[in-house]
């Protein structure tokens, strides 16, 4: 008697199971024409390059082509490459045998085996090392893979789509990803817009998430909310949307989202980033030590200020020695890559300003 075959992970469900995703909702026509070409991307077996900022839909997009395939009725596995130590990424995307290394006690399936028949989603494919990608590359020519260990290697048949932020041909450039893996992988480019170039699906937008956040209840938007929600830039895309007004439903009063209650953030009246701020026209001395104002000398500069921008600068500088590989970047501070981009965010240092200064090399 055979096995029950094993339940499928969350990221393995298919779409057509789901509650319609905000990110790929509404119909402006650049949306229009994303959804066209995603169901033209799905008839072919190609692989598929997905750019788009932070927020935009990436994965969403990458399920969407796999549910509308005719690999729809296999896996679809998605993995963030960044997220994964160094250490232990042979043995996740190719499996092991026991022993291979300290701890391995069984046989295990990698992520190529597990989406054997589907698809494979690569997110922030850029971050992995250029060692790994050299064994990536291997795979994808001879579409065969030897789990850590083994003396023999396995057929594969998998769909590969791979994600990144701002697109394979940077990291090219900069010297950071292999140019023979980026000719496999970007065979195809599906570019995803960003939310302050399809401001005209806002309304809808909302309805669908506050639907997804609030199904037992209406939730409205007072008159002056949409106009502001216009306004501002969402730099995090459709995945800020929801987040402002998740925290914006917590204080709706009647059912009504008031415009007090958005609390968008005001940092840089939230755009994008093109180049860091000046700083301000200070005394050389940057901060007042305990003593100095009994020297006459005020503080030139909050603490928290100084500290802040302190963080910043060493952010930066980190990402210029390390060529903009978000990787190398962490471990030079001694951060993971989700810390990194925690911080990032935190102080508003966005991809445009990695942009212009790609642009400026």
């Amino acid at each position: 008697m055979s096995s029950p075959s094993p339940r499928p992970s969350p990221s393995q469900l298919p779409v057509a199971g789901m509650p319609p995703a905000p990110q790929l909702s509404g119909n402006s026509l650049p949306m229009q024409a994303l959804r066209a070409q995603i169901g033209r991307i799905a008839r072919c077996g190609a692989p598929v390059a997905i750019r788009g900022e932070s927020g935009t839909g990436k994965e969403l997009a990458a399920r969407a082509i796999h549910a509308q395939g005719a690999r729809a009725s296999f896996p679809f596995i998605a993995v963030n490459c960044g997220a994964i130590p160094e250490a232990l990424m042979e043995a996740e995307f190719f499996g092991c045998r026991p022993g291979a290394y300290t701890g391995a006690l069984h046989e295990r399936q990698g992520l190529f085996q597990a989406a054997h028949g589907g698809s494979l989603l690569l997110d922030e494919v850029d971050d992995l090392p250029l060692a790994m990608q050299v064994k990536l590359l291997r795979v994808l020519q001879e579409r065969r893979v030897r789990k850590l260990g083994g003396s023999s290697d396995e057929a594969i048949d998998v769909r590969i789509l791979c994600a990144s932020q701002h697109g394979l041909a940077r990291g090219v450039a900069a010297g950071t990803f292999r140019q023979d893996l980026f000719y496999r992988l970007h065979v195809i480019e599906l570019a995803l817009p960003p939310l302050r170039e399809r401001r005209g699906d806002l309304q809808v937008l909302c309805e669908v998430i506050l639907a997804r956040l609030s199904p037992r209840r209406t939730v409205s938007l007072a008159p002056p909310v949409l106009a502001a929600l216009a306004a501002y830039a969402f730099p995090g895309n459709v995945r800020e949307l929801e987040n402002v007004l998740e925290r914006a439903l917590a204080f709706a009063d009647g059912g009504v989202i008031a415009l007090d209650g958005l609390a968008l953030p005001t940092e840089a009246g939230g755009m994008p980033l093109r180049a860091a701020p000046a700083p301000p026209a200070l005394p050389e001395r940057q901060l007042c030590l305990p003593g100095m104002a009994a020297h006459g000398l005020a503080p030139a500069l909050p603490l928290d200020v100084y500290l802040r921008q302190a963080e910043r600068d060493m952010i930066v500088l980190a990402l210029v020695q390390a060529r903009y590989h978000r990787a190398r970047a962490a471990r030079q501070l001694g951060l993971s890559v989700r810390q990194l981009r925690y911080r990032m965010q935190k102080l508003t240092i966005q991809e445009s300003l990695l942009d212009a200064r790609m642009d400026d090399r």
